[in-house]
């Protein structure tokens, strides 16, 4: 009883690791993948103000 019982104490932990290190790449691609949209919309944003206002504002 006692292997058993280490035997699935070792697949709980592996388990649990595995799925821990899943969500963590899941979490970090998802996060890179926002702040890229975000920065993406931002890059958007002052390039169209740098080019219809402050380029012309003479």
């Amino acid at each position: 009883m006692q292997q058993f019982l280490e035997r699935l104490l070792y697949f709980w932990a592996a388990i649990t690791g595995i799925g821990l290190f899943l969500v963590i790449v899941f979490w970090a691609i998802s996060t890179i993948i926002y702040v890229a949209f975000v920065s993406l919309f931002v890059a958007i944003g002052a390039a169209a103000f740098y080019h219809f206002y402050w380029v012309k504002r003479d």
